[in-house]
Formats: structure tokens, sequence, C-alpha cells
């Protein structure tokens, strides 16, 4: 009995590890890495029409992965990551509002301003 290369036994071993590797991919794509910290749990995000009264003390530049491996992140856990990291970011800058400056560029990084407006 002669065993030829690719038997139907191999090609279904190779379609599981790949649709494993797709799932796994799918799910990671979809997950939030980045925890707020405690300090940063009053920090808002806004848009500039809510800061005109506001007093910038900063800006705040986060990064995060967009894709993992082959994988495209979905892009609003991608946004939420970043306003998560730019949120941890300003209490340290004396902030307690983020402002998104420009959009999220496609390597991850995109810019915030920090405002202080507790008082107005």
């Amino acid at each position: 009995m002669r065993l030829e290369a690719g038997t139907n036994r191999d090609r279904s071993i190779g379609r599981v590890a790949a649709g494993i590797a797709v799932g796994l991919g799918l799910a990671l794509g979809g997950c939030t890495w980045v925890p707020l910290e405690t300090a940063a749990e009053g920090v808002r995000v806004a848009d500039a029409s809510a800061v005109t009264h506001c007093e910038r003390v900063g800006s705040a530049r986060a990064r995060t992965k967009v894709r993992v491996g082959i994988f495209a992140r979905n892009e609003d856990k991608v946004r939420e990551e970043l306003e998560t990291l730019a949120r941890n970011d300003a209490p340290g800058l004396g902030g307690d509002t983020v402002v998104a400056e420009g959009p999220l560029g496609a390597d991850g990084v995109q810019r915030f301003g920090v405002y202080d407006c507790s008082g107005r």
C-alpha cells in the first residue's frame, strides 16, 4: 500500500488549523488591552466645541496596534484604546478632558489635546 502526500486526513487537519488561526485572529482583533487607570476615571473625552472655555494644558500622543498579524483590528476598539491611553496621560498633565486632534493614523497613532475644564 502506498501513501500519497496530501491525503484527505492531512487536508482536514490543515483546514482545522487554518480555521483556528482565523478565529483566533478575529477574536484578538476585537480585544481591548489597555486598562483605564484609577486617576483617569474622571477624565472625559470631548469634541473641540466642548472645550472652548477650558485651559489647554498639553497634548498626548497615543499609539496602539491596528493589526494583529494579518488581521485588521476593530476600528471602534482601536479608537477606544487610543482614548483610554490619552485619558491615562491627562491627570499627569493637570487635565480632566481630552480631545482628538486629527484622524487616527494608519500607523495607529493619534494626537489628543489635554484640557483643564474644572470650574468652567
